[in-house]
């Protein structure tokens, strides 16, 4: 089973909330990112408007990529991020070969699922059962006070994003690097 760490950006912490950006970083270094142009802007709060919106590329495009492509750059709407994210997903194989990490991953789960309809429409390579790092470095002796960059670092880079802490892709790829780090151990 290859593991995927994933990471998402959204309009706050209620109910109603939107997807602005998703990001996810597969085991063997092959990474998805998109930003959703039809997410609800009036929902982002001031500190959603200092603090994630300025990373956002906004010029990505979900055109035709290569399905060995191993980095995906997406930007479009729901639909469009949600067909480019189940082709990039096919690519690691049958039914239950992708576990999808996350830190803390209540909201994102959620925001994952709505991308392909609900939990129920997943695509078949995709685990039922999402893993959660947050619980995993607490049995490694890692309270939730614990600051993730102390734990694992980014050193992957790309020319025409803005990775920094809050950027879905940068908080997958240090989940990433935090997964490998504390397995080490």
């Amino acid at each position: 089973m290859t593991k995927i760490f994933l990471d998402t950006e959204f309009t706050g912490l209620h109910q109603h909330t939107t997807l602005i950006s998703v990001g996810l970083a597969a085991e063997n270094g092959n990474v998805f990112y998109a930003e959703l142009t039809d997410y609800n802007k009036t929902q982002a709060d001031e500190w959603i408007r200092l603090n994630v919106l300025p990373l956002l590329s906004g010029n990505l495009a979900c055109d035709a990529f290569s399905d060995a492509q191993p980095t995906v750059l997406c930007g479009g709407t729901r639909q469009e991020v949600s067909l480019a994210l189940r082709r990039w997903l096919a690519r690691y194989g049958g039914k239950n070969s992708v576990e999808i990490w996350a830190d803390v991953l209540a909201w994102d789960w959620v925001l994952f699922c709505e991308l392909f309809g609900g939990a129920m429409m997943l695509p078949e390579q995709v685990f039922y059962i999402p893993f959660d790092l947050s619980t995993l470095l607490k049995l490694k002796g890692a309270g939730p006070e614990t600051i993730r960059e102390e734990l694992g670092e980014v050193r992957w880079t790309h020319p025409i994003l803005n990775l920094a802490k809050h950027h879905a892709l940068y908080d997958a790829l240090l989940e990433k690097d935090i997964f490998e780090n504390i397995n080490k151990r």
